[in-house]
């Protein structure tokens, strides 16, 4: 059986508590499929991930490796000719095969909303921003008493990702810089106020300034209005900032799942995680050092066999190109699916009462 990808973020002394939040997103064996017949490709491979109320959980890995996938199979919402082929998606402990198109439809926005990557993908640059909003308060009137108190709540979350609502409501998309766009877009996200928010590289194209200001917005939303959090990054800098729990992803499936700490600073380790961290750059006293994963990442319909990271990896036996090693749990459930790492290790795999704390 494999372990749920997010893990407890706190110290053992504080797991206890930890495991009495309720799972509010959860996973199970997902796969997603591009293609029909033999030209199919999975870029996301049975894939299982628990999110707890209250998390701030990063899905990482190197661009292609199914992340944005999986975070749009969040909301079902995978692009054509994408299409979920196996397990299943639950939110709330209700799943989302089982709804129909209008129960999804509701469930968008008012429960679980979703930032995209290029902020622009938010707007219409035919009409104002307010204008925009006053749609959407049009169009779920059951969101609020009424518009007028819609609008307030909007100009609210402007506040609150320190923009003036004056000079937003009257505003054009293309009279707003790309940090402003982002910030907007992450106010629209929230306007139905959901409970969960997926975030698709919130700080990718933004200067530094503008990086450490949407890290710092998103600590104060999730402080102030309680949200869970799940933000896709390929950017470890940014995942040790603001993330309370990890998920590593490699050609499709989730190859480490643990706390910060334990993804940073464990010894057991995946050798995959332990190249990234070592890939990031380091200014040393002769210059700038970058130490680059070699070989390529596998192409998603030419998997080599066994474990995906075989080809590339420094620590490969000949068990590994033979067999796919399983997601395994030690005791304090920081998963890795690697043959060498859990070799001498005991190591659990969790039975349903467990699973994914």
């Amino acid at each position: 059986m494999t372990l749920n990808g997010a893990v407890s973020t706190e110290e053992p002394s504080q797991r206890a508590a930890s495991s009495e939040r309720k799972t509010v997103v959860e996973v199970e064996d997902l796969t997603v499929s591009f293609g029909q017949g033999r030209g199919s490709v999975r870029a996301v491979d049975q894939v299982s991930l628990a999110v707890h109320a209250g998390d701030i959980c990063a899905i990482v890995g190197e661009s292609g490796c199914g992340k944005s996938t999986l975070a749009y199979a969040l909301l079902d919402i995978v692009p054509p000719p994408g299409r979920v082929t196996g397990g299943e998606v639950r939110f709330k402990d209700r799943s989302y095969s089982k709804m129909s198109k209008q129960e999804l439809d509701d469930l968008r926005g008012a429960q679980i909303s979703m930032v995209f990557q290029a902020a622009m993908n938010a707007f219409n640059p035919v009409i104002t921003v307010g204008t925009q909003v006053m749609h959407r308060l049009q169009a779920h009137r059951e969101a609020f008493a009424s518009p007028a108190e819609g609008r307030a709540y909007f100009e609210h979350l402007l506040n609150l990702v320190r923009l003036p609502p004056k000079r937003v409501w009257p505003a054009y998309e293309s009279q707003l810089s790309g940090g402003m766009k982002q910030r907007v877009a992450i106010a629209l996200a929230l306007l139905l106020r959901p409970s969960v928010v997926v975030l698709d590289e919130p700080t990718t194209a933004l200067d530094v300034l503008n990086q450490r200001l949407i890290l710092e917005i998103l600590k104060d939303l999730h402080r102030n209005l309680g949200l869970t959090i799940i933000f896709v990054t390929h950017d470890l800098a940014v995942v040790a900032e603001l993330a309370s729990r990890v998920a590593v992803m490699y050609a499709g499936r989730l190859v480490e799942s643990g706390t910060v700490k334990e993804i940073f600073s464990a010894e057991r380790r995946h050798p995959y995680v332990t190249a990234l961290i070592g890939s990031i750059p380091t200014v040393l006293d002769s210059g700038l050092h970058i130490s680059p994963i070699p070989g390529q990442v596998p192409n998603l319909a030419q998997l080599p066999p066994g474990c995906r990271f075989a080809p590339r990896c420094p620590l490969a036996r000949p068990l590994c190109t033979q067999a796919e090693p399983p997601l395994l749990g030690d005791e304090h459930h920081h998963a890795v699916a690697c043959h060498v790492v859990n070799e001498h290790l005991q190591v659990i795999e969790p039975d349903e009462g467990t699973a994914g704390r």
